[in-house]
């Protein structure tokens, strides 16, 4: 008989279990929803559905697993952080090579430069959602960041298209390597530490 497991514990439908995966799992996906609490790991039959993208027409066993939006957040926050890393550094350099370098070739290098600064963009717009749900209070810096990073980016995009190596050099070091500096204080000095002590007390109810 099939069975459904969430966090280790069998799921009992009042009407019975559902033959069809993906209906299964947005039930789950509301009932977390209301824990605050969101699906990571959906495995049918051994087989993780979230991973392929695929939900089978029939299943044996489901095994779900969940993280509060809290630990979710703690989480990314901490990846996408890591991944920048040498992200100062490295744009500071690229920012003083600017002006010695053939426009062609920093042209040709945007996709690279906007490979480094995606983990920045990424931090910000995973963050937002979660502030907006919850209202932290940090919810206005955050927001009011978020505000800066997309007319500060739309303006690096400028002056690529411009062919405009002074602006892009000048955006850099008074637009974004402030703003990245300030954005790492923030989750460093408030946001990292109340999501870490959110975790910590979800954990521990």
């Amino acid at each position: 008989m099939p069975k459904v497991l969430a966090d280790k514990e069998e799921v009992i439908f009042q009407e019975g279990i559902p033959t069809d995966p993906s209906q299964i799992y947005q039930l789950l996906m509301g009932a977390f929803a209301e824990q605050r609490r969101s699906v990571v790991k959906f495995a049918v039959d051994g087989h993780d559905a979230l991973q392929t993208g695929k939900f089978p027409d029939s299943f044996e066993i489901i095994e779900a697993e969940s993280l509060t939006h809290d630990e979710i957040t703690f989480r990314l926050s901490i990846d996408f952080i890591n991944q920048m890393s040498t992200l100062e550094n490295s744009i500071t350099a690229y920012q003083i090579n600017i002006l010695t370098t053939p426009w062609s070739d920093v042209f040709k290098q945007m996709d690279s430069f906007i490979s480094k600064i995606q983990p920045f963009a990424d931090l910000i717009d995973h963050i937002s959602p979660y502030a907006q749900s919850y209202s932290p209070p940090w919810k206005d810096e955050i927001e009011k960041l978020a505000k800066q990073q997309a007319e500060c980016l739309g303006r690096i995009l400028g002056t690529f298209e411009n062919a405009d190596p002074a602006g892009l050099s000048e955006e850099l070091e008074n637009g974004f390597l402030p703003m990245l500096k300030t954005t790492l204080a923030l989750f460093s000095k408030t946001i990292i530490p109340f999501l870490k002590e959110a975790t910590e007390q979800s954990a521990n109810a």
